[in-house]
């Protein structure tokens, strides 16, 4: 594939398991692809994993929320284009940590979870606009289900763990499936109580809840978080079944669509 802005053009042949693949057309959304090292791959729970790799060429810079592109060589026409959202605010080594779980027959994510240090993998970014508002004068309502955690963590680190102080409380609305599928969990019950301005909600609902009960159990805790009238910025990561009801239930209270900020991945 061709590499721009300042990086002699290449092609990329690597070799995974049993497959021996060449990248030779740009990226479709215009940013240089390059190789990335695998530094550690481990499980978080029983279905989510972590995986940290190094780019090799440059260093990406990103906003906290943004993700990159990885090129899978599975598929029928490889390589399969995933987009994977960083979960640590960028670092001084200039190493990406990434989050996924592992879907039933996913392609992508069962390719990941049999990487191991030293392995390579080409990607691009970062992209999306997912992220903070600047400056932010407002209250932040950060609502995620599941693995939708993920740019919600890289957002609480980059407030809480560096040199960016929050002067706004944040209150993290976070839903999963069970107890044990909520990433970081132990991380967020922590960090509510050094923390002032940061308030930790975790909804776990009873096993084979119907999809419904979630969303209203979502409902009524925000009920009581926003008749306070503060002045509020929703932010929405999960699956569409889970983001666009909470979106509406935002705009029939008065909120512009534009307001709502969400993000989706499925």
């Amino acid at each position: 594939m061709c590499i721009s802005k300042g990086v002699s053009s290449a092609a990329y042949l690597y070799h995974a398991p049993h497959l021996r693949v060449q990248f030779d057309h740009p990226d479709s959304m215009g940013e240089p692809i390059q190789l990335a090292q695998v530094v550690s791959a481990r499980p978080l729970t029983s279905r989510v994993r972590e995986l940290v790799l190094e780019p090799l060429e440059r260093r990406i810079s990103f906003k906290p929320g943004q993700w990159v592109s990885l090129k899978l060589p599975v598929g029928t026409h490889p390589p399969l284009n995933r987009a994977y959202t960083m979960a640590e605010p960028e670092q001084p080594s200039g190493r990406l940590t990434l989050v996924y779980d592992l879907v039933p027959g996913g392609l992508g994510s069962h390719y990941l979870a049999t990487l191991k240090t030293g392995d390579r993998i080409p990607l691009s970014g970062p992209y999306g606009n997912f992220v903070l508002p600047d400056p932010s004068t407002k209250e932040l309502l950060f609502i995620a289900r599941y693995s939708g955690i993920v740019p919600f963590r890289c957002m609480l680190t980059h407030f809480f763990l560096s040199s960016h102080p929050l002067h706004h409380r944040v209150t993290l609305l976070y839903s999963a499936p069970d107890r044990e599928d909520m990433v970081y969990h132990d991380e967020f019950a922590a960090l509510a109580s050094r923390q002032a301005h940061f308030r930790y909600l975790p909804v776990v609902l009873p096993h084979n809840s119907p999809p419904e009960a979630e969303i209203e159990a979502m409902i009524e805790r925000l009920k009581p978080i926003l008749a306070d009238g503060q002045q509020t910025v929703p932010m929405i990561c999960g699956i569409k079944a889970f983001v666009r009801p909470l979106r509406t239930f935002f705009t029939e209270l008065g909120f512009d669509r534009r307001e709502v900020r969400v993000e989706t991945y499925d």
